[in-house]
């Protein structure tokens, strides 16, 4: 029983780390349910996840196990447990789960993102879009934070 509980636990963690997936955890927080709600049929659909969180002897565990992970992948994508629980509609296994709300940005952190964004897509293209680009972008953003009343 416990290379299941070991394998149940790798897929959970590959299935959490697929990019899709982390995007349909915030989703979920988005339309007002739990994060969870977003990966759950993924986990109940799994034949191993779902026979480990069947069984009498360590589902209690794994359920832990599931909601510790989404936590930290939550966490790792700039959100923070709420200290509420939402039901989990649909799913067999767990009744309710966790919410999570973005975490603020300083402003420091609040630049530091906008500039790596605009870094990355400044690399986007020839050097006479990315120039073009660039510039669109830079006079959007500092139109922007005008209207905001905050520097650039």
């Amino acid at each position: 029983m416990l290379k299941v509980r070991s394998e149940a636990f790798e897929r959970l963690l590959r299935l959490l780390n697929d990019p899709a997936n982390g995007q349909r955890l915030v989703d979920a927080e988005a339309l007002g349910l739990p994060a969870l709600a977003g990966v759950m049929r993924f986990i109940e659909s799994d034949p191993v996840m779902s026979e480990e969180l069947a069984a009498s002897d360590g589902s209690h565990l794994f359920r832990q196990a599931i909601g510790a992970a989404v936590g930290l992948k939550m966490e790792r994508l700039g959100w923070a447990p709420t200290g509420t629980k939402g039901s989990v509609s649909g799913a067999r296994h767990v009744v309710e789960a966790d919410h999570y709300a973005p975490e603020p940005l300083s402003d420091e952190q609040y630049q530091a993102r906008a500039l790596a964004v605009l870094d990355e897509l400044c690399k986007i293209g020839d050097e006479a879009e990315r120039e073009e680009s660039c510039q669109v972008l830079m006079e959007a953003l500092a139109r922007t934070r005008a209207e905001e009343g905050r520097p650039f």
